[in-house]
């Protein structure tokens, strides 16, 4: 089975938790939505040995292409910055909550959360990042 393939067969969730926080994920969440994903064309191998001029796509030219990639990398760095602020949030409480001994000895569950939460918005800082190296 070919990647879009993978894909196509696949069930993506989006996720909004109390927070707003959003993940996208393949595994089910209780109160995550469905989103569907367009299918990809079942004829794979005639469409992959026919050059991309004759595979019908639509075309765009440089102008709007160029505008539309300054759209989704300004997209992209203010998610980035975004998710830097969550992440620094987040470790500032969990360092304030652990410094106080009566938070100790209350909630080690809240202190694993929160490290799942500061784990999860270090993951996304790094995928923003990758993708706007690119």
């Amino acid at each position: 089975m070919g990647f879009p393939q993978a894909i196509a067969g696949s069930e993506i969730y989006k996720y909004v938790d109390k927070d707003g926080n959003i993940t996208f994920t393949n595994r089910r969440v209780s109160n995550a939505e469905k989103i569907s994903i367009a299918s990809f064309s079942r004829n794979t191998k005639s469409s992959q040995s026919k050059p991309s001029s004759e595979l019908n796509l639509p075309r765009v030219n440089d102008t709007t292409q160029k505008s539309r990639d300054a759209m989704r990398r300004e997209i992209l760095q203010k998610e980035l910055i975004a998710e830097e602020k969550l992440f620094s949030e987040t470790r500032d409480f969990l360092d304030e909550i652990s410094n106080k001994p009566e938070f100790k000895n209350n909630s080690q569950e809240k202190t694993v959360q929160l490290k799942n939460k500061l784990l999860l918005h270090q993951r996304n800082v790094a995928a923003l990042k990758k993708e706007l190296g690119r």
